[in-house]
This record gives structure tokens, C-alpha cells and sequence, in this order.
């Protein structure tokens, strides 16, 4: 498995009014990128238990989701193919919808942001601690968080 290319602790708020509401995240790929992947992970040290797990493969412009448990994928993971994805680079903008556990996905555009894909996780999205990208990523060129 690639080694993970960034890795971002996200803000523990106690109140429900400060939570990140949407994560915002850009980067270029390597050279003939075949994969690469977003996992919010419930613990900052270990991957057993991924709340999300966002994957695209590029050369058949796949996105795969799924979640893992107790180190276990999911059986239940979905693939989607989009012909949207370039081999150089990757805007993608993550809204976190507390209230249905749903994590929403757009890619980003200049003129704006378009939708890609919606995803009910098992966990609560109150139980990520962090945001590891991981595959065939040169650089994370913007991060960006918002909050309520």
C-alpha cells in the first residue's frame, strides 16, 4: 500500500456550532497517477476504523467508496464511473451533513463546484479525527476548512 502523502489533524469542538462543515482540499499528481485516495479516519495513529473512504482510479475514472471496521473493508462499497478527473492534478470539496451522517462530495471548477457523489456512513461523522490522502499525489497545493 502508498505511503500516506498528507495528513491532517481536524479540530476537536465540543460544540455542535464549531464543527468543520465542509473540507476543501487540492494537489497535483504524479506522473501517470493511477490512483488516489481521501480517508477520514477516526483515529490519528491507526486506520482499523475509516469513517469514509473517497478513492479515484484514474485510468478508468472510477470513484470507489467505502468505509472500514475493526480493519475490515466494507462489503458494501460503491463505484461510480465519471469521466471527470484529469492526470495532472484535483480540486474536491468534502460538506460534512451531521444530521443524516451523509459525507458530500463536489469537485471543484473554476466557474463554481460540481456534485459527484453522496455517501452514508456507518460511523458518525463526529467520530473523525483526521484526513490522510494517500496513492499517486505530488503535492496537497490548498487545504482549506470551514466551519458552521
Amino acid at each position: 500500500m502508498p505511503d500516506v502523502k498528507f495528513l491532517s489533524v481536524l479540530p476537536t469542538n465540543a460544540s455542535s456550532s464549531d464543527r468543520v462543515n465542509r473540507l476543501s482540499i487540492s494537489g497535483s499528481l504524479l506522473q501517470n497517477p493511477q490512483q488516489f485516495s481521501v480517508n477520514f479516519v477516526n483515529s490519528t495513529d491507526c486506520t482499523d476504523n475509516i469513517t469514509y473512504h473517497f478513492k479515484v482510479i484514474i485510468p478508468t475514472q472510477t470513484i470507489v467508496e467505502n468505509y472500514k471496521r475493526n480493519g475490515e473493508w466494507s462489503s458494501l462499497q460503491k463505484d461510480t464511473e465519471l469521466n471527470i478527473f484529469d492526470e495532472t492534478s484535483f480540486c474536491l470539496e468534502f460538506v460534512f451533513d451531521y444530521p443524516n451522517s451523509m459525507m458530500l462530495v463536489y469537485q471543484g471548477r473554476e466557474l463554481g463546484h460540481n456534485f459527484i457523489t453522496k455517501y452514508e456512513t456507518l460511523f458518525s461523522l463526529t467520530d473523525i479525527q483526521a484526513v490522510q490522502v494517500w496513492g499517486d499525489v505530488q503535492k496537497v497545493n490548498q487545504y482549506a476548512l470551514s466551519y458552521n
